[in-house]
């Protein structure tokens, strides 16, 4: 399953009712964009442009949509079967769209494969800062993405990323309880654990995901490791394994573990057992803080539909789970610098000058 952050891929530039193909370097899946549903009307330069320039090449790694009258334009897979869907069987979690800008009413649509009763509809409203769009896709997949103009006035759109996540602790990872540590497979219904305020809360459930290493792609699959200390001193008090997309807390601003890794002291592992391996998530009842290895890190969210683990069928009428009301940074490039400087500071701290081989 293809996970795309607008920072790889080829240059290109659409205007006036194009299609262009979108290529992924990373991954090697193929995207078109296109224009072409909404002819230009001839007021502007930039009428139904598209352009991309990945960071690579010296852009901003985001993928500017931009229209002037009604009309619909489609982020949407090159070929048949399921290579280039997204949120593929085996692998699905949550589907995340992040924007930066948009100074319209634009509808945005997540076409499923196969059935249209399945379609995912949003709606995103002059904003100026951004957002996210965020839903549980479980194992559904997905083939296109409509941007639909409201308002019959012009809008623009840069989308920044666009990303499917497994977000789960690595089996032997340590949690704390008041009875101590406790390896986070071997929690139950009922135990109590601590919260990373001082207070305790409730595990409800469990989930399992096992990983499939045959089929999963490393790069979006791998555990990251912070090493212990790369925190903070003894933060975490060990080496601690999350799912690419797991966040942690960092002076009350969650971090997807990708975006904090420096090849150093935060790092993904480039090789997992052949046998595959097994995530494990906490649901609490609510979205909140817990300490893994030491480290405060978020518990479950409903961004990852129960039918994407293994015994997601014992808590399907469990209550929607919401986020946190805190910020949440999703890719490298949206660390503050200060962030990013004292985590290189910690590394030297820890001896670790050498660049570690990833996934």
């Amino acid at each position: 399953m293809p996970i795309f952050e607008f920072d790889t891929g080829t240059a290109v530039q659409a205007v006036t009712g194009s299609t262009f193909a979108l290529n992924f370097t990373d991954n090697g899946a193929n995207f078109t964009v296109s224009t072409a549903a909404n002819p230009n009307t001839g007021l502007f330069g930039f009428d139904n442009e598209v352009q991309y320039v990945p960071l690579g090449n010296g852009g901003t790694g985001e993928l500017l949509i931009t229209d002037t009258g009604l009309g619909t334009m489609t982020l949407g897979a090159t070929t048949a079967g399921g290579d280039d869907l997204f949120a593929g069987t085996g692998t699905a979690g949550n589907i995340t769209l992040n924007y930066n800008s948009v100074n319209s009413t634009v509808n945005v649509t997540f076409v499923h494969a196969t059935n249209a009763a399945l379609n995912q509809v949003f709606t995103i409203t002059d904003a100026a800062d951004g957002g996210q769009i965020q839903f549980a896709a479980g194992a559904n997949e997905y083939s296109e993405i409509l941007f639909t103009t409201t308002t019959g006035r012009g809008y623009f759109l840069e989308v920044t990323s666009l990303t499917a996540s497994i977000t789960c602790y690595l089996a032997g990872t340590g949690i704390a309880t008041p009875k101590g540590r406790v390896a986070v497979e071997d929690l139950q219904p009922g135990d109590q654990i601590l919260t990373a305020d001082g207070g305790t809360t409730t595990v409800n459930w469990l989930g399992i995901r096992p990983i499939d290493t045959a089929t999963a792609t490393p790069a979006k699959a791998n555990p990251i490791c912070f090493v212990a200390g790369s925190l903070a001193p003894n933060v975490p008090s060990r080496d601690l394994f999350v799912s690419p997309d797991h966040a942690m807390d960092i002076d009350g601003i969650l971090y997807n573990a990708t975006a904090l890794v420096n090849g150093r002291s935060i790092y993904q592992l480039g090789q997992m057992p052949m046998g595959g391996f097994t995530y494990y998530h906490i649901d609490t009842g609510t979205h909140e803080l817990v300490l893994a290895e030491g480290a405060a890190s978020e518990t479950y969210l409903d961004s990852v539909g129960r039918d994407a683990f293994t015994n997601g069928h014992e808590a399907e009428d469990t209550p929607i789970i919401h986020e946190m009301r805190v910020p949440r940074i999703v890719a490298k490039r949206m660390v503050p610098s200060d962030v990013t400087a004292a985590l290189s500071t910690r590394a030297d701290a820890l001896g670790m000058t050498m660049a570690r081989k990833v996934a």
